[in-house]
């Protein structure tokens, strides 16, 4: 058996959320990667803690920045989450791999391993058990790029667990260096298995419309065995245990006209229901909308929207009632969706990126090749 303790997992880096601005007619989504999908040997635990990595100690820069920037911390809460504690930290900077010392942000969390991916060097990825302290350096890309292409990119990747084989996995977006006839880059997915211990390519969407140079968000949400990004024109769903896309229709503004400038972040409410919180970004008073996706009903419905002032960005929900944001002084905010408080918890980062927050679950679950 492998000892599991209940926990959440906070990080301080680039949101976990996507941030787009956008003023389209249609709405734009991104990620609270609330990873829950739960092996046989943990399914019945529960996680009430959150994983966090700090880029300062309750914003006093550590002078060895290294090692700060690398720090993880756990928050604890109580049986009904009405307050946050701190743990313990957990330190990456035990380790020297090709990662930079400020970039590292956290992909995806399933079962105590995390999976994070340098923000400058997005190829370079690793998964990580910060309590057996197990590191483990993902492989080179499987995708083959010309000597003498102008450019290789390494995109959106997405961290989960598919259930049936029991194999931890990554996928992830890459495009070549070349342009085609009509200057369209060629467009490739790619997915890693831990139990081979390597990357190789899959079916890319050929139906999926790229609006941009980069058709997916950096950012990824991950629940019940799929991952979701935003897409452009729609939401882009990857099924672990099928290796199979799919496409979610994106939610309308009941507003479009006065809806510019939106950034929106996907999240997941209770661990197995996709949700997003939109609001518009270049305002001092935000309005917050939380809709969840209703699959049968195949729409996205509202479930609440609330008003607040000098927010910078939402992290996340947890326990469907209650809202992650941190206010523009880089505080770590938490709004109660049921009684309308906000509080502070006391969390407080000066670095140039914004809190991320992740649920966490302290296993000794091994990521050591099976």
């Amino acid at each position: 058996m492998f000892p599991a303790k209940k926990g959440i997992f906070y990080k301080v880096s680039e949101s976990i959320c996507s941030k787009l601005r956008y003023n389209n007619k249609l709405s734009n989504i991104s990620s609270f990667p609330g990873c829950r999908c739960i092996p046989k040997r943990l399914q019945h635990t529960n996680v009430n803690k959150l994983l966090f990595r700090r880029g300062g100690l309750n914003g006093k820069v550590n002078t060895n920045e290294i090692s700060n920037a690398n720090c993880f911390s756990i928050l604890g809460t109580d049986n009904n989450d009405t307050h946050f504690s701190l743990e313990k930290n957990y330190y990456l900077s035990n380790h020297r791999f090709d990662m930079q010392s400020y970039g590292s942000r956290i992909v995806g969390s399933c079962n105590g391993i995390l999976c994070l991916q340098d923000h400058l060097e997005l190829e370079n990825v690793v998964l990580w058990n910060p309590v057996t302290d197990e590191l483990k350096p993902l492989p080179p890309s499987s995708i083959v790029f010309p000597t003498k292409a102008p450019y290789k990119l390494v995109g959106s990747s997405a961290f989960g667990f598919d259930a049936r084989s029991e194999d931890y996995k990554v996928v992830r977006f890459v495009e070549n260096g070349f342009f085609n006839d009509d200057y369209r880059t060629t467009h490739h997915f790619e997915l890693y298995s831990l139990k081979t211990d390597s990357w190789r390519p899959i079916v890319n969407p050929v139906s999926l419309r790229y609006p941009t140079r980069y058709p997916l968000h950096i950012y990824s949400v991950s629940l019940n065995g799929s991952c979701y990004w935003e897409a452009g024109n729609c939401i882009l769903s990857f099924d672990f245990a099928d290796e199979v896309f799919s496409y979610l229709p994106l939610p309308r503004f009941h507003d479009i006209e006065t809806h510019k400038d939106v950034v929106c972040c996907l999240v997941a409410i209770d661990g197995s229901t996709l949700g997003l919180i939109s609001y518009t970004f270049k305002v001092r008073t935000k309005i917050f909308d939380l809709l969840v996706w209703k699959s049968k009903e195949w729409r996205w419905r509202r479930v609440d929207i609330f008003e607040l002032e000098d927010i910078r960005t939402p992290l996340g929900l947890w326990g469907g009632d209650k809202c992650f944001l941190v206010d523009e002084n880089h505080e770590l905010l938490l709004f109660d969706l049921k009684t309308r408080e906000l509080k502070s918890l006391g969390i407080k980062d000066h670095l140039p990126w914004a809190m991320s927050v992740v649920p966490f679950v302290e296993s000794t679950v091994s990521i050591k090749r099976q």
